[in-house]
């Protein structure tokens, strides 16, 4: 009995060796899997593009200025090209915003409600008064106001000829109305159109019964002009300093250059916003790759821990199988040696 119970114990022993080597190779596997994870994370970070932040330098460039003759605008050398077939002679291209005299479209916000109806408007402004049917409206303010018509023959419209002359308003045909919002000795003037006002006084949606109207003012116009012939003049940075216009007829005009650095601030920011957003992106992902990493690093060393104890008691099992072992030779020897 003592012989069969050692080879059972052994055998019961090199099942269990298997069994944890077994283990032993499944957690291996395991690992070898995390491996590649971390790599691919790794891979992954390798590809992110760090974002750079803009360089004012990128933003900013040198402008020519001289003053325009006449108007006294500051106008901006857009481009200096050499005239075909010279050797020192160019055209200097220019821009400017002049300001002119205007008539401007008042904002939604301060469009008057026309009447439904016309009304008779009797014209004190003349020595011999005038009665005649015209547009009825209410101000932004809530104010009612009588419109009288335009008419270049009467002397007292001479001052709005301009008005009606306009291309924003009448273009020199068609009717005109005004009114005026002001006072007397200080008058506001506004103006319509009189196919504008008919169609808000027949309109049957109230929304439809604004009606756009004009005041003087002033508007922002730009220009785009060139001087041809000219010769430039350049320092030892090549920068221009100044140019002579010569032209076919007239006198020679010389012209002294200003340079100036100029950057373009909204352009900057855009590029500064972008950055940050790409930057948050960036260091986002670079955290969940972090994160992912730390992870995978926790479960490996679990595993590295499960195959340490794997590994001691497989070492307890070994010695005990080369205990078994012992006995079951000796067993065999007093069993079966006759003979010392």
């Amino acid at each position: 009995m003592g012989m069969a119970a050692s080879q059972a114990r052994f055998l019961n022993l090199t099942a269990r060796k298997t069994n944890i080597e077994y283990q032993g190779q499944q957690i291996n596997q395991q690992r070898t899997v995390l491996s590649n994870e971390s790599a691919n994370l790794y891979n992954q970070m390798l590809v992110l593009s760090v974002p750079t932040p803009p360089n004012t330098n990128d933003y900013t460039k040198v402008e020519y200025t001289f003053t325009v003759p006449g108007s006294g605008e500051e106008a901006t050398i857009s481009q200096v090209t050499k005239v075909k077939g010279t050797d020192n002679q160019y055209t200097v291209a220019y821009s400017y915003v002049t300001t002119e005299d205007a008539f401007n479209l008042c904002p939604t916000t301060n469009q008057s409600t026309v009447a439904k109806d016309k009304v008779n408007f009797t014209d004190d402004r003349y020595s011999s008064t005038k009665t005649y049917q015209t547009y009825q409206i209410t101000t932004s303010s809530g104010k009612t106001i009588n419109l009288y018509k335009y008419d270049n023959s009467d002397e007292v419209n001479k001052i709005h000829k301009d008005a009606y002359n306009s291309a924003d308003i009448c273009n020199g045909s068609g009717e005109m109305y005004i009114a005026n919002v002001g006072t007397e000795e200080k008058p506001i003037y506004q103006y319509y159109k009189g196919t504008d006002l008919e169609k808000a006084r027949t309109a049957t949606a109230a929304s439809d019964k604004k009606c756009n109207y004009y005041t003087a003012g002033t508007r922002e116009v730009p220009k785009n002009e060139y001087y041809t012939p000219c010769i430039v003049t350049r320092d030892k940075q090549n920068r221009i300093t100044g140019f002579t216009y010569t032209p076919t007829t007239g006198s020679t005009q010389d012209f002294a250059v200003t340079t100036k650095t100029v950057t373009d601030d909204d352009a900057y920011n855009d590029a500064m916003n972008e950055y940050t957003y790409q930057n948050y992106l960036y260091e986002q992902e670079m955290n969940n790759i972090n994160a992912r990493t730390s992870i995978i690093q926790a479960q490996d060393k679990e595993l590295e821990l499960k195959l340490k104890q794997l590994d001691t008691e497989h070492n307890a099992v070994q010695t005990e199988m080369e205990s078994v072992q012992s006995v079951v030779k000796k067993n065999s020897e007093d069993s079966f040696k006759t003979f010392a």
